[in-house]
């Protein structure tokens, strides 16, 4: 008879939805079952065993914990407890934690090749996958940031069944960057931003299937902030017009500092510098927003601010970028850039503006 409810048992399981029910209902049944059998019969030789007590019997026996307050002394008390709980219970509950331990298994089995649904908040996106030591090297130079160090990251990509590498907090999602079920799987309504990578620096099509898959990520999101490699800077006009984009040009940049440092030996390693968050002295932004009714000039903000050993570098307006800063003056979604050890808050902006 127990072989043929275990039988049993493997078929129900091997049908998942309907075998949890199943076990689940067998479950309930051997609790109730006995717990009502328990009541019925013991309650005479003990008149102030309660429904709660007899419950208490069942949830104990069927668990093998067995603490011995309670036990089965009458002939229909003790057949209920082999038929409810020996036969059928601990059939039900073994099968039911073998069901619980196959979820957990399959569920991070799942995760590792990337095709279940992230339910996360506030993480960051990071599209495509041009190598295993590019995005390992993104991971560790955006998490070396103290305040972005606990921060959970999701690659998406489809070029890779699982990621190589395993890190805290680091998420691995596999579908097309260029279909908007694979970021609704990514949890991309929750995500606060989106790091774009090239498809590869060899690739002639990595811009334009980058702009596609931006587009649809602002389809899935349009309030997502997203920072985009572009190779070529000639096919910036692929993302005209798409709001809440920041482009970079890894090779123009490239070249750019390989001139500089032939004519001006020192520029590459002050540019390796500010631009990592490893070393002290990173190049950093804060977007300007309460604007005090005293002006304040930017010379006179940035002299104040080398008080605090922060050197104001340049000023973002309008996509423009100003070096110089007579007769400049703040104003509302200016994004100030500066070198600093760590980042200002707006207390200290407007502090400084106040020194003025």
């Amino acid at each position: 008879m127990i072989e043929l409810i275990l039988i049993g048992f493997y078929r129900a399981r091997r049908k998942k939805k309907l075998g949890g029910s199943v076990v689940l209902s067998a479950l309930l049944l051997s609790i109730v079952g006995n717990a009502m059998t328990f009541f019925l019969f013991e309650r005479s030789i003990r008149p102030d065993l309660s429904i709660g007590d007899s419950f208490w019997y069942s949830m104990i026996s069927i668990t093998t914990i067995g603490y011995g307050d309670l036990s089965a002394t009458t002939l229909g008390a003790r057949i209920g407890t082999i038929l409810f709980i020996t036969i059928l219970g601990l059939t039900a509950f073994t099968a039911s934690a073998g069901m619980l331990i196959n979820w957990l298994i399959e569920l991070q089995s799942r995760e590792r090749s990337g095709v279940g649904r992230l339910y996360l908040k506030n993480h960051i996106l990071i599209i495509n996958y041009p190598n295993e030591a590019r995005v390992r090297n993104i991971i560790d130079e955006y998490t070396s940031d103290s305040s972005h160090k606990n921060d959970d990251i999701t690659v998406v990509t489809d070029r890779v069944e699982s990621l190589p590498f395993h890190q805290p907090n680091i998420h691995f999602l596999r579908g097309s960057p260029l279909e908007m079920e694979t970021y609704d799987r990514a949890a991309v309504a929750g995500a606060q931003k989106a790091i774009v990578l090239s498809t590869g620096y060899d690739d002639p099509n990595s811009d334009s299937i980058v702009a596609s898959a931006v587009s649809v990520l602002h389809r899935s999101n349009p309030n997502i902030m997203a920072t985009v490699e572009c190779i070529n800077s000639r096919h910036a006009v692929l993302f005209e017009g798409m709001e809440n984009t920041s482009l970079v040009f890894p090779l123009q940049m490239a070249n750019n500092l390989l001139v500089q440092e032939s004519q001006d030996p020192g520029v590459s390693l002050l540019a390796q510098v500010i631009t990592s968050n490893k070393m002290e002295g990173t190049l950093l932004s804060i977007r300007l927003e309460d604007m005090p009714e005293q002006r304040v000039s930017y010379p006179e903000l940035a002299k104040n601010m080398l008080d605090i050993d922060v050197n104001v570098v340049g000023i973002v307006r309008d996509g423009t970028v100003h070096l110089r800063f007579k007769d400049l003056f703040p104003m509302k979604d200016d994004v100030m850039v500066y070198i600093a050890s760590s980042r200002l808050d707006r207390s200290s902006v407007n502090l400084a503006r106040n020194n003025g």
